[in-house]
């Protein structure tokens, strides 16, 4: 359970910063009411994938290197929503940002659930 909330938490607002990094480098940060806009956006896109995920990470948990396999899921998953929608391979740098987009928040979310988990076991 605590995976799944860990997931849904945390995956949006990461999967928003990664999705917005490329603007804040060429125009620097915007303002606070831009920056809750995209937060508050970011929960309705990125739930379902964010438990989607979480499934994943369960199901891989007792598997060597599962954060390692939960991030290249991760990953896998949104370039196929990228190709899906965009009906063929795209661009390389919107490949590169369409699996990070997926890859970061998985990688991150699948580490703090397993450190998480682990110390409430030991």
């Amino acid at each position: 359970m605590k995976r799944f909330l860990i997931f849904a938490a945390l995956f949006p607002p990461l999967g928003m910063l990664v999705f917005n990094a490329p603007d804040v480098v060429s125009k620097g940060i915007p303002s606070s009411v831009d920056l809750l806009a995209w937060l508050i956006a970011s929960y309705p896109i990125a739930t379902i994938p964010a438990l989607l995920m979480a499934g994943v990470d369960r199901a891989l948990s007792k598997k060597p290197l599962h954060v390692l396999k939960t991030t290249a899921v991760g990953g896998l998953m949104s370039a196929s929503v990228l190709i899906f929608l965009w009906s063929g391979f795209a661009e390389f740098w919107s490949v590169v940002m369409a699996i990070l987009l997926g890859a970061v928040p998985a990688a991150v979310c699948s580490w703090l659930s397993d450190k998480s988990i682990r110390s409430v076991n030991a």
